[in-house]
């Protein structure tokens, strides 16, 4: 039977990490786990003192050394703690459901404010549709109030142009009549008929006589 041992301060510091967290780690792992508050020399005969007090295990992977806690050191639960571990795992897993639910809306509702216009570029917006607005109210009050909103040079440039199209409509109207006419003085049937099959509306949509002026009141 082997002497027992005392264990020494990084053995119970050790042990009892290793209990806490039941699972197996390298040596390396340890150190770090235990932000190296015990050194590599120290941690290492410490693993091998728990070793041969058969508090923990070792198993080697290749090279590295892997170490566990002794299973059969630790208390075996009773039905009851199992039940009540039972029921504490299904409260956290219901808390973990609504954990889940609530970080989805906050992810959704953050993912609505990003792609959301940020609030200096919102004021610049509502500031512009407001001043746009003001200019809108204002033109169509001078609308309302038979203001007249085009100058003078604007409507006769407008005139003027106006003019000009219709004396080429009424040069260009008076040129198809002249072809037309040359075309079916000898042709059978009707001028209009033909007209109608070539899909050409001879009746004109404004009158030749009206001019810009007429239009314009």
């Amino acid at each position: 039977m082997p002497k027992e041992k005392k264990s020494t301060g990084a053995e119970k510091t050790i042990l009892e990490y290793l209990t806490k967290q039941n699972r197996p780690y390298g040596v390396t792992e340890i150190a770090s786990n235990l932000h190296n508050t015990i050194g590599k020399a120290e941690l290492q005969k410490a693993l091998a003192s728990l070793v041969d007090l058969g508090k923990v295990v070792t198993k080697l992977y290749g090279k590295q050394a892997i170490y566990c806690v002794n299973q059969e050191n630790l208390a075996t639960a009773t039905s009851q703690e199992l039940a009540q571990m039972d029921q504490a795992l299904s409260r956290l897993q219901n808390q973990l459901a609504e954990l889940k639910a609530d970080n989805k809306q906050l992810s959704s509702k953050l993912s609505s404010m990003n792609s959301a216009l940020p609030t200096d570029e919102i004021i610049q917006r509502a500031q512009a549709l407001a001043a746009k607005n003001q200019e809108n109210s204002s033109r169509l009050e001078q609308l309302r109030t038979g203001t007249q909103l085009v100058s003078a040079s604007e409507r006769q440039k407008v005139v003027k142009e106006m003019e000009l199209h219709r004396k080429l409509w009424i040069q260009r109207r008076r040129l198809f009549k002249d072809m037309f006419g040359a075309m079916t003085e000898n042709m059978p049937g009707r001028p209009k008929d033909l007209l109608e099959e070539l899909g050409i509306e001879a009746n004109d949509p404004v009158d030749i006589l009206t001019t810009p002026s007429d239009l314009m009141q």
